[in-house]
């Protein structure tokens, strides 16, 4: 097996560990709901987990709300010296085994302020810079974002691929989630899911989905910004563009749905493809970063090139016309889901890379 695609191995030390998770955040993506996640499933299997952060953060707040202790630490840019006091001093005075740095931000402050703690940490995008390297152990959310730490120059003996992972949930009742939201009965319904950035495209799913026979775009996500603004214009009087607002439910929505689309221009490994996946939806994505991981082409749905409406129009209305092909689809995407992208799976394999980065870790 190549190194710098090892599974992780759970070593013989089985006692619980004191887990510090670090990441500088003020909203709220998949970064975040990867944290939170993992933070919640380190609890249950028996480990004390506490997060430093901003404390005026979405994830402070579900945080208090999970009753997982928090401690403020600001991070101002990458060579804060309070918080990397604060943070030291915190690390000493837990008795923290791990510092778990999220994101570049996140693992510096991690690395820098560990002590004799074992610093890991977390790349969860496809670009990276040399913030990262006192960490012992890093995990990369993707195969794609691994080949990117290796080319900025690390170890890939230090670099374990923990793919995002979800908890397996259900959704509301299909009839009544399309009554609830007004989706007629022989209508296509697709759904997008995500933040209004100029990353994520949605207006290519707004020109793309004018193209489509009988289908409906149905958009979640708070519009409120210039570039949210910009593609509600575009779809201004278009009939079959909905925009549903922030939903905190979409996992509960997804059964009312045929078809999951998205446009991003870039992606490391989005959570909400996995949550697709989980709900045997069909998935037409552009193919940039991790998605093609879990988007097998012609398998678990249909991948297009970036910045293309009519190659997403053409997958959208090819789905559209064979049911039988979308629903064999979402099938095969469920069991991908079951097999690799657990909430289970994640935390195992990350507290795996736990007790390896106690052990010694990697190759330095």
């Amino acid at each position: 097996m190549r190194p710098d695609s090892r599974t992780p191995a759970p070593t013989g030390d089985a006692r619980p560990l004191r887990i510090v998770q670090v990441l500088h955040s003020h909203g709220y993506g998949g970064a975040e709901q990867h944290a939170l996640a993992l933070m919640k499933g380190l609890r249950e299997r028996g480990h004390e987990v506490l997060y430093a952060g901003p404390s005026d953060s979405w994830l402070a707040g579900r945080c208090a709300e999970a009753g997982i202790d928090h401690e403020h630490l600001a991070m101002v840019g990458m060579y804060d010296v309070v918080s990397w006091l604060r943070l030291r001093r915190l690390v000493a005075r837990w008795r923290a085994d791990i510092v778990h740095g999220h994101l570049l931000r996140g693992a510096r402050y991690a690395g820098w302020a560990c002590g004799r703690a074992a610093a890991v940490g977390t790349a969860h995008a496809t670009t990276a810079r040399k913030h990262m390297q006192d960490c012992r152990e890093l995990i990369a959310v993707a195969e794609a974002v691994r080949r990117t730490l290796v080319d900025a120059g690390y170890d890939a003996r230090r670099i374990t691929v923990i793919h995002n992972g979800v908890a397996d949930q259900p959704g509301g009742d299909r009839a009544a989630l399309r009554r609830e939201l007004g989706i007629g009965e022989d209508e296509f319904a697709v759904f997008n899911a995500g933040r209004f950035i100029p990353d994520k495209g949605q207006h290519l799913l707004v020109e793309a989905i004018g193209q489509v026979p009988g289908a409906r775009l149905y958009l979640a996500g708070d519009p409120a910004t210039d570039y949210g603004r910009g593609v509600q214009e575009a779809a201004r009087g278009r009939a079959e563009v909905t925009f549903l607002g922030y939903r905190g439910d979409v996992r509960r929505l997804l059964p009312a749905f045929d078809a999951y689309a998205s446009s991003s221009y870039r992606e490391a490994f989005p959570l909400s493809l996995v949550e697709a996946a989980c709900a045997g939806l069909p998935i037409v994505a552009t193919d940039v970063g991790g998605v093609a991981e879990i988007v097998r082409d012609g398998q678990t749905g249909v991948l297009v090139p970036p910045g293309n409406a009519q190659a997403l129009a053409a997958a959208l209305a090819r789905l559209a016309r064979e049911p039988a092909r979308a629903h064999a689809l979402g099938r095969q995407a469920r069991q991908l889901y079951a097999g690799q992208f657990t909430l289970e799976h994640m935390v195992t394999s990350t507290e795996a890379v736990y007790r390896r980065a106690l052990q010694g870790g990697g190759a330095r």
